[in-house]
């Protein structure tokens, strides 16, 4: 059996455009640091391409996304 990889990053940024596009992260407590832990797939790749190219993305819903996993940080 294969293990499945992940990508783990302390980017609260990075963490919510991928959320806004659908990837969720598992977030982890490690030595009282919150962790955003995500699947790495081809959508993940071309993901963080956009992401390092500036793509634009809709306001609203980016920074609603950024709260929502600053509360889920708060509450782990």
């Amino acid at each position: 059996m294969r293990a499945e990889k992940t990508f783990k990053t302390l980017d609260l940024y990075f963490s919510a455009f991928l959320a806004l596009h659908g990837i969720q992260p598992q977030l982890q407590n490690v030595n009282s640091r919150v962790t955003f832990a995500f699947p790495v797939s081809d959508d993940f790749y071309q993901l963080s391409d956009l992401f390092n190219s500036n793509e634009p993305v809709p306001v609203a819903s980016f920074i609603t996304a950024v709260k929502t996993l600053r509360g889920q940080m708060l509450t782990l």
